[in-house]
This record gives C-alpha cells, structure tokens and sequence, in this order.
C-alpha cells in the first residue's frame, strides 16, 4: 500500500463513492468538477484545492476530518 498522501486520499474518497454506488461522472456533476480531473484524484495524480476537498466531503455527506482522518 502506498504511503502517498495523495494516493491514499484519492482512494478514499473512490471507495466513499463506490459505497454509495455512484460513477465518476455523478460524483463529478454534485462537486462540479470534470471527470477527468476526479479521475486523476483519484488515482493520486491530482492535488485538489481545500476548496474541492470541502465540495467532495459535502458531497459524500462526510466531514473533511472523516476524510482527512488516518492518512
């Protein structure tokens, strides 16, 4: 397991989606992000501002620290 902060974020909130059963592009839509660039962060390859992580939390109906916690 990578010890990435950025890969092990990334995975975090693919697995906060895949829970609720959502795609890419429907979590896409509710933040209000491109696709692609959620599929970057994904996979660790993006860096998301303070201000998409809030978006991506409040979307998955989790707070930042639950999504921050651990890593």
């Amino acid at each position: 397991m990578s010890s990435d902060i950025c890969v092990q974020f990334g995975k975090r909130i693919r697995q906060r989606r895949k829970d609720r059963g959502w795609s890419q592009e429907e979590l896409a839509f509710r933040v209000g992000m491109d696709v692609s660039y959620l599929s970057e962060v994904e996979t660790g390859k993006k860096e998301p501002c303070l201000r998409k992580i809030s978006d991506l939390a409040k979307s998955l109906d989790v707070t930042i620290s639950q999504l921050m916690r651990g890593l």
